[in-house]
């Protein structure tokens, strides 16, 4: 398991350093990444692409940091914090200029070394990403 544990911290590594290359490498050709609280569904390396560098654009400090994981064969659930500041729009989400704190989780999903699908799962509401709302700063919500 220690493999895939190294994967979701590469992974989660990835979009801390907001390297699209480095995010791209760790994902099969036909991979599906799903951000559940937005509905936004990407397939394949370049629409994944094509989000990876919206969401650094949006959050151009965006930091995520695992804070538990568990592995079986061919799939991980990661728990992690995302921290930066949400500078620019990103889709259904206008700019606030507003720091964030929130906790997620994700769901991975292997075939062989490389990612084949990766489901995003947060709370919007407690994000402090709406219009007028404050972000969890206590990480406990």
């Amino acid at each position: 398991m220690k493999g895939i544990h190294t994967l979701v911290e590469r992974w989660a590594n990835s979009w801390s350093a907001g390297s699209p290359d480095e995010l791209l490498s760790l994902l099969s050709n036909d991979c599906i990444y799903e951000d559940v609280p937005t509905q936004h569904v990407n397939r394949g390396k370049e629409e994944i692409a094509a989000f990876a560098r919206v969401t650094r654009k949006a959050f151009p400090d965006l930091r995520i940091e695992v804070t538990c994981s568990f592995a079986t064969e061919e799939a991980a659930a990661a728990e992690w914090i995302a921290t930066g500041t949400h500078a620019g729009d990103f889709p259904g989400l206008s700019a606030t200029g507003r720091r964030f704190r929130m906790r997620g989780t994700s769901i991975l999903v292997f075939r062989g070394d490389k990612l084949q699908r990766v489901s995003d799962y947060w709370d919007l509401a407690s994000s402090g990403l709406l219009p007028g709302a404050q972000s969890d700063q206590t990480g406990s919500g």
